[in-house]
């Protein structure tokens, strides 16, 4: 919420929302889990008539990559299926 009232300040257009850290997706049973708590991505949603284009997970393997300064090498991004409206 905070950085959409940032983007309305200075007059940003916001084409949709990317929910960061949303869940963290385990490789040993295959299940979701959401660490921080269960989101409140929907009511900013609709009090802001915004779209949300995805969750992202938390994913250790981009942490590791940033600790490294090698983000650049990443392969996967969670990005690859959103559809931005027209």
């Amino acid at each position: 919420e905070k950085a959409v009232k940032m983007a309305d300040l200075m007059q940003v257009p916001i084409i949709g929302v990317v929910e960061n850290y949303s869940y963290f997706h385990c490789p040993d049973n295959g299940k979701d889990y959401q660490i921080f708590g269960e989101s409140h991505i929907e009511e900013i949603l609709q009090k802001y008539g915004l779209l949300l284009l995805n969750r992202l997970p938390i994913d250790p393997t981009i942490a590791n990559l940033c600790d490294k300064g090698d983000i650049e090498s990443i392969e996967k991004t969670n990005l690859e299926n959103v559809s931005l409206p027209e």
